[in-house]
């Protein structure tokens, strides 16, 4: 049983057994809480159920209105290890939430004349360039609308062992070679790296790091006080770890700042939501003026690309709706931003922020469990704040779930399956689309090399929509638009009392066979050359220690990398591909990939967005004795071959990690050490950090 639909079934008989065990906090406020006591009582079963049943290490929850936090509700530990349980000043990373922190920065500066939100980047950023020369057309706000084309999300060196203050820099430097997914302002797609340049952004027009700038115009003045970056030193005890299982999750640094790393507190995040729903105000401060909280919640998506609007997606600045749709179904307005950050083992952190402008209502909710979803998350938050209306007198029940309602079987014509029939992809899937004979249809996922059947027996209803016999909600759509076909998903979504869809994949035009110098390139092992050494293996989820170029089984005239699909690019050249084919807005397609190759040491490399690769054939093997190993000026780190049996001693190396033939990490350390190699395979690979210019010992 999903742990909502579990939380949700025991909203009428809640029973909490971990009072007795100390592990509920809650606390009132300036707020009347004797108003929401039937809320309250659905966040206490709420937090106690998901604690259980997601498998949390700590869960929080605040409900405020505009006099004050009405409820706080905390469950579980901060740190297990040492019994400290969570409470509302426990801070949780928050990940994508921050977002709305950049936006409203970029409004405060809007207001003080630095900044004009339709003003190109490039007339405040002089050093940004890109390959498409229509990133001159990019303006502020498609930053925050997710508007601007960028092709993706630089995961190189976004979580690391230890802080990484140049992630922003590194992410502008890496668009240089980077080409846009589509015309600035044709549509929106979620990218968090239109947000990391608001970072550069603030930077050159206050002389201020972001976090600084952050700091001082919004944390500072709400008096946040248990919020913070990663760079800030985070004290034992003040963050709920996330936990593997039993098994803490190691800390992590999340770099991108503007788009997803701060930490916060249920406590804190309060005392936001309440600027928000009194038009700025925060006692008798003004943070933000009432004329820039309306622009941020104005619809974004209007006049863009967008074959099936869903009111899930009506992006606002900073805002992933500003039609909440669990709200508008009751006739209410809302504002909703959701958050998440994945680490090294998985799941760490869910969040999930919804206000209600004019009921004056706002929910946070925040999770760190390894075993759940931000749509769960969403989920708890929207019960709560729709009892919330009910105890205001906003509405007259809590809305009954959508019952299953199977329509009319009609059968699709031999044109439209001959239309739709075919392959699809969206960022990091493939699918196989097909119809049996009895007209009913079935979708497939390229899992591991292998197609694995995702949906079927759905069958084409009155609605034109196709659904299964047992299953009337769940759906999907064939459309087209624009030239371009696509299939489009329906599911039952938060409170169960409505629907959301999402463009779930577009259709693959047919093409002839990759050219033949990329099919010679598919033999090719390629090694990440321009990590950080303290890259966690995080971002190996999306780029790996080593990657291959391959083909997906019946599918010609495309390469598959890491989940992503490239094809041939003809013209420019035959030694660049173009994985900006697809043009899906929303999230389907966020994080695109775009290769190409480079002449680097009189052999090819590979760079895939910001990441650079060098061939494995052209990695050099360690003599036996002792010899010496130089870091180029670009500081990129240096492979050596290793037999797969030895003892291996490093002198003054920065860092260094030791790979298995299958380029499984087997070892790492820093600065000078010995190891010894397991013996298995036929080679080691040895991985060198150290600063440009820097010479490294070794002997073996």
């Amino acid at each position: 049983m999903g742990c909502i639909s579990a939380i949700l079934k025991r909203f009428a008989f809640f029973i909490l057994p971990m009072l007795a065990c100390g592990l509920f906090h809650g606390c009132s406020s300036d707020s009347d809480s004797s108003n929401y006591t039937a809320t309250i009582a659905e966040a206490k079963a709420a937090a106690a159920a998901a604690l259980t049943e997601c498998q949390a290490s700590a869960i929080t929850l605040a409900l405020v209105d505009d006099k004050g936090v009405i409820w706080v509700e905390s469950r579980g530990y901060a740190d297990r290890a040492v019994g400290k349980t969570a409470g509302a000043e426990t801070m949780f990373g928050i990940g994508s939430v921050s977002k709305m922190f950049a936006a409203i920065v970029v409004m405060k500066l809007v207001e003080k004349g630095s900044l004009h939100l339709d003003m190109p980047l490039t007339a405040y950023l002089k050093d940004f360039s890109m390959v498409s020369p229509e990133y001159r057309n990019i303006t502020v706000r498609m930053l925050l609308n997710h508007s601007a084309g960028f092709p993706g999300g630089d995961l190189r060196n976004g979580l690391t062992d230890a802080p990484f203050t140049g992630y922003a820099e590194q992410v502008m430097d890496g668009l240089k070679y980077q080409r846009l997914k589509h015309a600035p302002g044709y549509l929106n797609v979620y990218s968090n790296d239109g947000f990391t340049m608001v970072e550069s952004l603030v930077k050159a027009r206050t002389g201020l790091s972001y976090p600084e700038y952050v700091r001082q115009e919004i944390l500072t003045p709400l008096q946040m006080t248990d919020s913070r970056y990663p760079e800030d030193y985070l004290p034992e005890g003040s963050y709920a770890k996330p936990h593997n299982g039993e098994t803490p999750q190691p800390y992590t640094s999340l770099n991108l700042y503007a788009a997803g790393a701060l930490y916060s507190s249920a406590a804190d995040m309060g005392k936001l939501m309440m600027m928000l729903i009194n038009g700025g105000c925060s006692g008798t401060t003004q943070i933000l003026s009432p004329d820039s909280i309306a622009e941020m919640s104005k619809d974004q998506t209007q006049g863009t690309f967008n074959p099936a609007p869903t009111d899930m997606v009506r992006y606002g600045l900073g805002w992933d709706t500003v039609t909440q749709p669990g709200l508008k179904a009751v006739g209410i307005s809302g504002w909703q931003k959701g958050g998440s950050i994945d680490g090294s083992y998985g799941v760490m952190y869910r969040s999930t922020m919804i206000v209600a402008p004019d009921a004056k209502l706002g929910v946070i909710v925040l999770m760190a469990s390894n075993k759940t979803s931000s749509d769960r998350v969403a989920k708890v938050g929207e019960r709560v704040l729709l009892r919330a209306l009910v105890d205001k007198g906003m509405l007259p029940a809590m809305p009954a779930s959508l019952a299953q309602n199977p329509l009319p079987v009609i059968p699709p014509t031999d044109e439209e399956k001959n239309t739709y029939s075919g392959f699809y992809a969206a960022a990091g899937s493939v699918y196989r689309l097909s119809f049996t004979a009895d007209g009913s249809l079935t979708v497939e996922n390229y899992v591991e090399d292998t197609w694995t059947p995702k949906y079927t027996g759905f069958k084409k209803r009155s609605d034109g929509w196709y659904a299964a016999d047992g299953d009337s909600i769940t759906g999907l759509r064939l459309l087209t638009a624009s030239g371009r076909k696509y299939m489009d998903y329906r599911k039952l979504y938060g409170a169960e009392h409505y629907t959301t869809t999402y463009l779930l994949a577009q259709k693959l035009d047919a093409r002839a066979a990759v050219s033949t110098i990329w099919r010679n390139r598919m033999a090719t092992r390629w090694l990440p050359a321009n990590k950080t050494l303290f890259f966690s293996s995080f971002l190996d989820l999306s780029i790996d220690h080593s990657i291959l170029l391959t083909s997906v089984d019946g599918l010609t005239g495309y390469l598959f990398m890491n989940g992503d699909l490239l094809r041939d690019m003809d013209p420019p050249s035959a030694d660049r591909l173009d994985g900006m084919f697809l043009q899906i807005p929303q999230v389907s397609g966020r994080d695109l990939t775009d290769a190409a190759i480079e002449r680097r040491e009189e052999s090819d490399w590979l760079r895939v967005g910001g990441t650079v690769f060098r061939p494995l054939s052209g990695i050099p093997t360690v003599p036996a004795g002792v010899t010496s190993v130089a870091i180029g000026s670009e500081g990129f780190a240096e492979w050596r071959k290793l037999p797969a049996s030895a003892s291996i001693s490093i002198d003054n190396a920065t860092a260094w990690r030791l790979y298995d033939s299958d380029f499984n990490q087997t070892a790492s350390g820093t600065g000078s050490g010995s190891v010894a190699l397991s013996g298995s395979g036929d080679a080691a690979y040895l991985m060198l950090f150290g600063t440009p210019g820097a010479k490294i010992g070794l002997r073996y």
